[in-house]
Protein backbone atom coordinates (compact mmCIF):
# COMPACT_ATOMS: atom_id res chain seq x y z
CA UNK A 1 0.00 0.00 0.00
CA UNK A 2 1.17 3.57 -0.32
CA UNK A 3 1.12 4.35 3.39
CA UNK A 4 3.61 1.28 4.06
CA UNK A 5 5.80 1.98 1.27
CA UNK A 6 5.66 6.01 2.36
CA UNK A 7 6.37 4.24 5.63
CA UNK A 8 9.79 2.71 4.59
CA UNK A 9 11.20 5.60 2.58
CA UNK A 10 10.85 7.46 6.38
CA UNK A 11 12.12 4.37 8.19
CA UNK A 12 15.80 4.87 6.58
CA UNK A 13 15.99 8.33 7.79
CA UNK A 14 14.18 7.99 11.35
CA UNK A 15 16.08 5.88 14.36
CA UNK A 16 12.60 5.39 16.54
CA UNK A 17 12.70 2.71 19.21
CA UNK A 18 10.24 0.19 19.29
CA UNK A 19 7.10 0.98 22.02
CA UNK A 20 5.87 -1.16 24.34
CA UNK A 21 2.40 -2.30 23.51
CA UNK A 22 -0.28 -4.23 25.41
CA UNK A 23 -3.81 -4.96 24.09
CA UNK A 24 -6.39 -3.87 26.33
CA UNK A 25 -9.81 -5.89 27.13
CA UNK A 26 -12.66 -5.70 24.62
CA UNK A 27 -15.38 -3.75 26.27
CA UNK A 28 -18.72 -5.64 26.94
CA UNK A 29 -21.56 -2.82 27.49
CA UNK A 30 -21.44 -0.30 25.18
CA UNK A 31 -18.98 3.02 25.27
CA UNK A 32 -21.29 5.87 24.71
CA UNK A 33 -21.79 6.06 28.18
CA UNK A 34 -20.30 8.47 31.19
CA UNK A 35 -19.71 5.63 32.85
CA UNK A 36 -17.81 2.98 30.24
CA UNK A 37 -15.82 5.94 29.13
CA UNK A 38 -14.50 6.77 32.95
CA UNK A 39 -13.75 3.26 33.55
CA UNK A 40 -12.02 3.04 30.27
CA UNK A 41 -9.65 5.89 31.33
CA UNK A 42 -8.94 4.52 34.84
CA UNK A 43 -8.30 1.29 32.58
CA UNK A 44 -5.93 2.99 29.97
CA UNK A 45 -4.40 4.47 33.40
CA UNK A 46 -3.12 1.72 35.04
CA UNK A 47 -2.10 -0.23 32.12
CA UNK A 48 0.35 2.52 30.91
CA UNK A 49 1.12 2.75 34.24
CA UNK A 50 2.29 -0.75 34.58
CA UNK A 51 3.90 -1.03 31.02
CA UNK A 52 5.61 2.26 31.40
CA UNK A 53 5.74 4.53 34.82
CA UNK A 54 6.57 7.62 33.39
CA UNK A 55 4.41 7.97 30.45
CA UNK A 56 1.48 10.15 30.15
CA UNK A 57 -1.19 7.60 28.91
CA UNK A 58 -2.72 9.00 25.73
CA UNK A 59 -6.27 7.88 24.65
CA UNK A 60 -8.56 8.68 20.86
CA UNK A 61 -11.58 8.76 20.74
CA UNK A 62 -14.51 9.96 18.10
CA UNK A 63 -16.67 13.17 18.69
CA UNK A 64 -19.12 11.67 20.87
CA UNK A 65 -16.50 9.92 22.81
CA UNK A 66 -14.09 12.55 22.69
CA UNK A 67 -17.21 15.25 24.26
CA UNK A 68 -17.23 12.37 26.83
CA UNK A 69 -14.20 11.96 27.97
CA UNK A 70 -13.23 15.68 27.98
CA UNK A 71 -16.66 16.28 30.04
CA UNK A 72 -14.40 13.73 32.70
CA UNK A 73 -11.80 15.45 33.20
CA UNK A 74 -13.46 18.81 34.05
CA UNK A 75 -15.74 17.23 36.40
CA UNK A 76 -13.16 14.60 38.00
CA UNK A 77 -9.81 17.05 37.54
CA UNK A 78 -7.85 15.36 41.00
CA UNK A 79 -8.25 12.23 38.92
CA UNK A 80 -8.21 12.40 35.26
CA UNK A 81 -6.79 16.02 34.63
CA UNK A 82 -5.32 17.33 31.26
CA UNK A 83 -1.79 16.80 33.31
CA UNK A 84 -2.70 13.06 34.09
CA UNK A 85 -4.22 11.42 30.52
CA UNK A 86 -3.73 13.28 26.93
CA UNK A 87 -7.53 12.93 25.19
CA UNK A 88 -6.97 13.29 21.75
CA UNK A 89 -9.59 13.35 18.65
CA UNK A 90 -9.03 9.95 16.03
CA UNK A 91 -7.42 11.49 12.82
CA UNK A 92 -9.59 9.19 10.87
CA UNK A 93 -12.53 10.93 12.36
CA UNK A 94 -11.36 14.34 11.90
CA UNK A 95 -10.72 13.55 8.08
CA UNK A 96 -14.30 12.02 7.57
CA UNK A 97 -15.54 15.28 9.16
CA UNK A 98 -13.73 17.45 6.69
CA UNK A 99 -14.48 15.35 3.84
CA UNK A 100 -18.19 15.68 4.44
CA UNK A 101 -17.55 19.51 4.95
CA UNK A 102 -16.22 19.86 1.72
CA UNK A 103 -19.24 17.73 0.88
CA UNK A 104 -21.17 20.26 1.84
CA UNK A 105 -19.40 23.04 0.23
CA UNK A 106 -19.29 20.93 -3.22
CA UNK A 107 -23.21 20.04 -2.84
CA UNK A 108 -25.15 21.37 -6.01
CA UNK A 109 -22.18 22.76 -7.77
CA UNK A 110 -21.92 20.52 -10.78
CA UNK A 111 -18.89 18.84 -9.23
CA UNK A 112 -19.94 15.22 -9.04
CA UNK A 113 -21.87 16.18 -12.75
CA UNK A 114 -18.35 16.54 -13.46
CA UNK A 115 -16.55 13.37 -12.12
CA UNK A 116 -19.00 10.97 -14.22
CA UNK A 117 -18.82 12.89 -17.55
CA UNK A 118 -15.06 12.59 -16.76
CA UNK A 119 -15.29 9.05 -16.40
CA UNK A 120 -13.43 9.02 -13.04
CA UNK A 121 -16.57 7.71 -11.21
CA UNK A 122 -20.32 6.53 -12.14
CA UNK A 123 -23.17 9.41 -11.04
CA UNK A 124 -23.99 7.03 -8.02
CA UNK A 125 -20.03 6.81 -6.45
CA UNK A 126 -19.62 10.53 -7.43
CA UNK A 127 -22.72 11.63 -5.05
CA UNK A 128 -21.60 9.27 -2.61
CA UNK A 129 -17.90 11.48 -2.24
CA UNK A 130 -20.21 14.31 -0.80
CA UNK A 131 -20.74 12.08 2.11
CA UNK A 132 -17.36 10.26 2.16
CA UNK A 133 -18.67 6.82 2.63
CA UNK A 134 -15.66 5.50 1.49
CA UNK A 135 -13.26 7.77 2.37
CA UNK A 136 -9.90 6.45 0.25
CA UNK A 137 -12.54 7.22 -2.71
CA UNK A 138 -13.93 10.33 -1.27
CA UNK A 139 -10.10 11.57 -1.18
CA UNK A 140 -8.82 10.73 -4.22
CA UNK A 141 -11.56 12.28 -5.98
CA UNK A 142 -10.73 15.62 -4.11
CA UNK A 143 -6.91 15.07 -5.14
CA UNK A 144 -7.90 14.62 -8.88
CA UNK A 145 -10.02 17.92 -8.15
CA UNK A 146 -7.33 19.84 -6.85
CA UNK A 147 -4.87 18.56 -9.72
CA UNK A 148 -7.54 19.77 -12.15
CA UNK A 149 -8.22 22.82 -10.69
CA UNK A 150 -4.59 23.90 -10.48
CA UNK A 151 -3.80 23.16 -14.12
CA UNK A 152 -6.73 24.85 -15.43
CA UNK A 153 -5.84 28.11 -13.20
CA UNK A 154 -2.33 27.79 -14.98
CA UNK A 155 -3.69 27.47 -18.10
CA UNK A 156 -5.66 30.63 -17.53
CA UNK A 157 -3.00 32.54 -16.24
CA UNK A 158 -0.67 31.47 -19.42
CA UNK A 159 -3.42 32.51 -21.60
CA UNK A 160 -3.64 36.05 -19.52
CA UNK A 161 0.03 36.58 -19.96
CA UNK A 162 0.05 35.80 -23.56
CA UNK A 163 -3.22 38.57 -24.29
CA UNK A 164 -1.33 41.25 -22.06
CA UNK A 165 1.37 43.94 -23.66
CA UNK A 166 5.27 43.08 -22.47
CA UNK A 167 4.73 45.77 -20.52
CA UNK A 168 2.09 44.04 -18.37
CA UNK A 169 3.45 40.72 -18.01
CA UNK A 170 4.98 40.52 -14.80
CA UNK A 171 1.68 40.41 -13.29
CA UNK A 172 2.21 37.31 -10.46
CA UNK A 173 0.05 34.15 -10.65
CA UNK A 174 -1.08 35.39 -7.14
CA UNK A 175 -2.08 39.04 -8.22
CA UNK A 176 -3.67 37.71 -11.16
CA UNK A 177 -5.70 35.16 -8.79
CA UNK A 178 -6.79 37.72 -6.55
CA UNK A 179 -8.01 40.16 -9.18
CA UNK A 180 -10.03 36.99 -10.99
CA UNK A 181 -11.11 35.98 -7.98
CA UNK A 182 -12.86 39.58 -7.69
CA UNK A 183 -13.73 39.93 -11.67
CA UNK A 184 -15.83 36.83 -11.87
CA UNK A 185 -17.50 34.44 -8.86
CA UNK A 186 -17.28 31.60 -10.22
CA UNK A 187 -13.40 31.64 -10.43
CA UNK A 188 -13.67 32.74 -6.87
CA UNK A 189 -15.80 29.86 -6.00
CA UNK A 190 -13.16 27.18 -7.67
CA UNK A 191 -10.60 29.05 -5.97
CA UNK A 192 -11.56 28.43 -2.82
CA UNK A 193 -12.22 25.48 -3.14
CA UNK A 194 -8.91 24.30 -4.62
CA UNK A 195 -7.59 26.35 -1.16
CA UNK A 196 -10.46 23.82 0.81
CA UNK A 197 -8.74 20.83 -0.65
CA UNK A 198 -5.52 21.54 -0.17
CA UNK A 199 -5.68 22.36 3.59
CA UNK A 200 -7.78 18.39 3.59
CA UNK A 201 -4.24 17.30 2.12
CA UNK A 202 -2.42 19.11 4.15
CA UNK A 203 -3.71 17.45 7.17
CA UNK A 204 -3.63 13.88 6.13
CA UNK A 205 -0.14 14.40 5.19
CA UNK A 206 0.89 15.70 8.33
CA UNK A 207 -1.24 12.49 9.66
CA UNK A 208 1.17 10.16 7.39
CA UNK A 209 4.09 11.97 7.98
CA UNK A 210 3.86 12.19 11.71
CA UNK A 211 4.45 16.34 11.52
CA UNK A 212 2.95 17.63 14.77
CA UNK A 213 3.57 21.23 13.71
CA UNK A 214 1.89 21.01 10.24
CA UNK A 215 -0.98 19.12 12.07
CA UNK A 216 -1.72 22.12 14.53
CA UNK A 217 -1.89 24.36 11.45
CA UNK A 218 -4.14 22.28 9.38
CA UNK A 219 -6.41 21.76 12.12
CA UNK A 220 -6.61 25.57 12.67
CA UNK A 221 -6.89 26.30 9.39
CA UNK A 222 -10.02 24.04 8.94
CA UNK A 223 -12.14 24.82 12.16
CA UNK A 224 -13.90 27.82 10.42
CA UNK A 225 -15.33 25.83 7.82
CA UNK A 226 -17.28 24.01 10.34
CA UNK A 227 -18.61 26.53 11.31
CA UNK A 228 -19.35 28.40 8.36
CA UNK A 229 -20.94 24.92 7.10
CA UNK A 230 -22.89 24.24 10.10
CA UNK A 231 -21.20 20.82 11.52
CA UNK A 232 -21.87 22.08 14.84
CA UNK A 233 -19.92 19.17 16.71
CA UNK A 234 -16.67 19.37 14.99
CA UNK A 235 -17.07 22.80 15.32
CA UNK A 236 -17.61 23.36 18.71
CA UNK A 237 -14.66 20.51 19.54
CA UNK A 238 -12.08 20.66 17.44
CA UNK A 239 -11.20 24.32 19.06
CA UNK A 240 -10.68 22.19 22.74
CA UNK A 241 -8.65 19.68 20.78
CA UNK A 242 -6.21 22.31 19.07
CA UNK A 243 -6.10 24.11 22.79
CA UNK A 244 -5.02 21.29 23.80
CA UNK A 245 -2.59 20.46 21.32
CA UNK A 246 -1.10 23.30 21.91
CA UNK A 247 -0.83 23.07 25.80
CA UNK A 248 1.41 19.72 24.81
CA UNK A 249 3.59 21.83 23.00
CA UNK A 250 4.21 24.21 25.72
CA UNK A 251 5.24 21.41 27.88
Amino acid sequence: SWAAFHANLLAAHVDAPLDISSLLPMFQEVAKSMAMIRDSMTVIKQSVHFLNPNQIPVMTCDQPLYALAKAIQWNWPNIFSEEQIVVLFGGLHIKIATLRTIGSWLENSGWTSALSQAGIASSGTADSFLKASHVSRSRHAHEVTACALYILMKRSYKLFLDDQDPEKSSVSFEEWREQSEIDSPLFHYWSVTLRFELMILLFVRSLREGKFSLYKDSIAQLIPWFFALDHPNYARWLPVHLRDMMALTSI
